[in-house]
């Protein structure tokens, strides 16, 4: 089926944006965001989300009003997602964009009942209440081209963009100083982040080489830094347990999720799993190495020029879950990624990082 082209005049109008998902979706929809705001000159942004991720896109200049949605909490019903939506419709949108759907983008919208709805379709019967429906093929393109096609389907020309951001404040970049200041960390000291974990066991490089790598870097005078949630203790501390090195910092679970973006800004170098935090240092200009296994890394690699992603298997691109492969078990595992290979990618970005500074 040929795609469907509009042209869509987006200046001087109320737009709400519905996307719903995780910590590492919000900053990947950051491009997106860039070239809505340049293109919908006079325009009020309003971005419908969920509520627990908020920090990460709460200074995000492109964005004028955050409407938080609790959808694992008191917002959870369909009679709440109801409410919710008769709320925003309140304001009279002029534009509602979907760039996830799902049945509760959708049951918001016919309860927000906007002038003109475009974008991603969540189900069957979005079609016949969308102006500009889309289906957005991922085959061969990353998230952020994904979500930049709905522009493109919607006329805009121009898709230049800065990359991925995230963007903290005076009070968040001081916590992180007074974070690192309080472990002995002065401006001076190299720093190598290390996120160990991320939503789904199965998508965790094994921790023990994390530890190993954390070593590594440390022998060539960086101080590691293990980032993550309360949960993760376990896996940083099997990480811990195999390393010499006895100076670290252990930054998970101290830190909000804004106070984790500044202090993730001061690291020269991150290992990372496919998970929110491989973002955030991608965002931040940070060299980041991703280990990806049965997620697919052609569509959720970090895209800086000192990035790289290392997988475990050449997965075909497709629109399936990770879920999904995960129960299949047809994927090869992420261990098989070797520790030699990660510390190979980690000295390159070094390389080319200073190589960088110095042009």
């Amino acid at each position: 089926m040929k795609d469907r082209y509009y042209h869509v005049d987006l200046k001087n109008k109320t737009i709400v944006l519905i996307y719903m998902l995780y910590f590492g979706d919000m900053v990947s929809i950051s491009p997106f965001l860039e070239v809505l705001r340049r293109e919908a000159e006079g325009s009020k942004i309003l971005l419908v989300m969920d509520a627990r991720f908020q920090e990460a896109v709460k200074y995000n200049p492109n964005i004028d009003e955050i409407i938080p949605f609790d959808r694992h909490g008191r917002e959870k019903g369909m009679g709440a997602t109801w409410k919710l939506g008769k709320k925003i419709g309140a304001l009279n949108p002029d534009i509602l964009l979907t760039l996830h759907g799902t049945t509760r983008s959708t049951l918001l919208a016919l309860a927000m009942h906007p002038k003109h709805w475009g974008g991603e379709e969540g189900t069957r019967i979005d079609s016949f209440f969308m102006d500009w429906p889309m289906t957005i093929e991922t085959y061969n393109s990353h998230a952020v081209d994904k979500y930049l096609k709905v522009l493109e389907r919607l006329g805009v020309k121009d898709l230049y963009h800065s990359g991925m951001r995230t963007f903290t404040s005076p009070e968040w970049e001081k916590k992180a100083d007074d974070f690192y200041r309080a472990h002995g960390i002065s401006p001076k000291d190299r720093l190598v982040g290390l996120s160990v974990g991320s939503s789904t066991a199965e998508k965790n490089w094994p921790a023990e080489k994390y530890g190993k790598t954390a070593d590594h870097f440390a022998e060539k005078g960086m101080i590691p830094v293990f980032f993550g949630v309360p949960s993760e203790l376990p896996l940083i501390e099997k990480a811990v347990s195999v390393m010499k090195s006895k100076r670290y910092v252990m930054a998970a679970g101290k830190l909000s999720m804004g106070e984790f973006m500044a202090a993730a800004g001061r690291c020269s170098l991150a290992f990372t799993n496919d998970s929110g935090p491989m973002y955030v240092f991608d965002s931040r200009g940070v060299p980041t190495i991703a280990m990806f296994g049965p997620s697919n890394a052609k569509f959720h690699h970090p895209l800086g020029p000192c990035s790289k992603a290392l997988s475990s298997w050449d997965m075909p691109m497709g629109p399936e879950h990770v879920n999904k492969t995960i129960a299949s078990g047809q994927y090869t595992p992420i261990s098989k990624i070797s520790l030699e290979d990660v510390i190979e990618a980690g000295e390159w970005a070094l390389a080319e990082s200073e190589s960088i500074k110095r042009e």
